[in-house]
């Protein structure tokens, strides 16, 4: 309780203009914006302390309960308590409900704090390989401790800045932009973290079939190399253009493939897994229509099946799973197929008000716009004029890389 009299006490302190320097009346600025900044960085501090010693003492007073369960569960199955054989797992039930969270509710999209020339130096707190054993090549989940000190929103992206020198400029790396793929208050819900989802660039040459390192992918391979505890630096946060919707009861179509799934989990935590404002405000449905060469692709599979069972009804996963499933005419399942075969659910939605998002590699572009252009001319509408008129409203939303 001192502590946080005494911190109230300098914020009100330091919201005093600064006495006049000389008799002339000469005096500093007042930068009122700066105090601010500090009022609400120091009260996300006591937030943070007071969550910190909360969840201790949850975790204490649970701790015997759970260890004799997860003994009882085993001896009972006679399997470990995390089987890897998914088709035993039953889906999940509707999570108990976790703390409220509020104080990272902005009145408007934060600005960008941090460029190349004075970037954040955060930390790795893990790498995990994202996708299963038989997915083609390596897409990891990175989470980077901020310290609170990197406010962003769902949609959003930050830089990364790889160490070294490119050979070719004989200058430090640029930085690398990535979608966010966690919601304003990290993966650990304390607001101190920001997660990305790389995949590991590599060439392969077509002619040995063999890699060659002089090619790969220099940020992508070092995020995917980096161990917890190591120095990354990073900028941001920037964009506005795949933010969610400001309407609660907008329907949101997203379709992604690969990575492009980054942003879409932000937004899939903070409406229907975290217990924000948002989350109880939000009265729409959610579509993600996610691509992949396999299942084991799939990422974040375990989120959407929490989501479905947080608000059944709410949600909806359709996957186009290229390898593995074929359309009515024997070709490939592509995300484009899914949005045919569904055309006049996408375009009831989207009349109604629905946004839609694009994110994923450039390739995927043109191949969604063809089939959503076959569509609206099949329903007597003029595709560039749908089309712009959905830009204008600002309800189409793309970011291709």
């Amino acid at each position: 309780m001192m502590r946080l009299l005494v911190a109230l006490a300098g914020l009100a302190s330091a919201l005093q203009p600064p006495p006049s320097l000389s008799k002339g009346g000469t005096s500093l600025k007042f930068d009122a914006a700066d105090a601010m900044a500090d009022m609400i960085a120091a009260q996300h501090a006591l937030k943070l302390e007071s969550v910190r010693k909360a969840k201790e003492e949850v975790y204490a007073s649970y701790a015997e309960k759970i260890a004799a369960l997860e003994q009882e569960l085993a001896q009972r199955t006679d399997v470990p308590i995390y089987s890897s054989n998914a088709a035993a797992v039953p889906a999940p039930a509707a999570a108990a409900p976790g703390p409220e969270l509020t104080f990272l509710e902005y009145p408007q999209t934060p600005a960008s704090k941090f460029k190349p020339t004075q970037p954040l130096e955060s930390t790795v707190m893990s790498v995990k390989r994202a996708i299963g054993p038989d997915a083609p090549g390596e897409i990891c989940h990175v989470a980077l401790q901020t310290g609170g000190r990197l406010p962003y929103v769902e949609g959003q992206s930050i830089g990364v800045l790889p160490p070294g020198i490119d050979a070719k400029t004989g200058k430090p790396h640029q930085q690398r932009l990535y979608s966010i793929a966690s919601s304003r208050y990290g993966d650990d819900g304390g607001g101190t973290s920001v997660s990305l989802c790389v995949r590991r660039a590599v060439y392969v040459d077509p002619e040995t079939g063999a890699e060659d390192p002089a090619k790969k992918g220099v940020c992508s391979n070092f995020l995917c190399d980096s161990k917890p505890g190591a120095s990354v630096k990073i900028t941001g946060a920037v964009g506005k253009g795949m933010l969610l919707p400001d309407d609660d009861e907008a329907d949101i179509i997203m379709v992604a493939t690969g990575t492009g799934v980054a942003p879409f989990r932000g937004f899939i935590q903070r409406l229907f897994i975290e217990r924000t404002p948002a989350a109880a405000a939000f009265e729409g449905r959610a579509w993600l229509l996610f691509g992949g060469p396999t299942s084991d692709s799939v990422l974040y599979p375990e989120l959407w099946e929490q989501a479905a069972a947080n608000k059944p009804g709410q949600f909806e996963l359709t996957l186009a799973i290229s390898r593995e499933q074929t359309t009515s005419t024997g070709g490939k399942m592509y995300v484009q197929e899914r949005l045919t075969e569904r055309a006049d659910e996408l375009f009831e939605r989207l009349a109604g008000g629905a946004h839609l998002y694009l994110c994923g590699l450039k390739g995927m572009q043109p191949g969604i716009e063809a089939a959503l252009e076959q569509a609206a001319v099949a329903r007597g509408l003029d595709f560039k004029t749908w089309i712009k008129a959905l830009r204008k409203e600002k309800r189409y939303h793309v970011e291709v890389y």
